[in-house]
Order: structure tokens, then sequence, then C-alpha cells
């Protein structure tokens, strides 16, 4: 299960703290994808913006999931 996290009192929903986490994950792969000749050439970025966000969100709920955190 996913626990609320206390930040000075206030309760934040663990998912959130997780979602914020991926997307800061994702805010440093896209420089990287940037530097590659095929991510210029897609025809969508965003979509593949989009997708590295949900891939990357995906990828440590799978971890945190493996390490026993979330239920």
């Amino acid at each position: 299960m996913i626990n609320d996290i206390n930040l000075g009192g206030v309760y934040v929903p663990g998912l959130l703290v997780i979602a914020l986490a991926a997307l800061f994950c994702t805010l440093l792969w896209l420089p990287l994808f940037t530097l590659s000749r095929r991510y210029r050439r897609l025809p969508w970025r965003p979509l593949m913006s989009l997708s590295t966000y949900i891939v990357t969100f995906f990828l440590l709920m799978q971890g945190l999931n493996a390490l026993g955190l979330v239920v």
C-alpha cells in the first residue's frame, strides 16, 4: 500500500510523490534524447515526451513493488 508522506505536518499522497519523481527523471532523460538524431526526426515529439513519462512512471512503480515498498 502506498502510504502518505508527512512533510512538515502536510500529508502528501505517496502516488503524487512517485509521479513527481517520474517527472523529474523524465526531465533528466529528455535532453539526452534530443542529442540523438532519431529523436529529431520524430513527427510528434510531445507524444514521445508523454510516452517517456509513462514508461518512467511504470518502471519506477515496478521497482518500488520489487523492493516491497508498494503493495
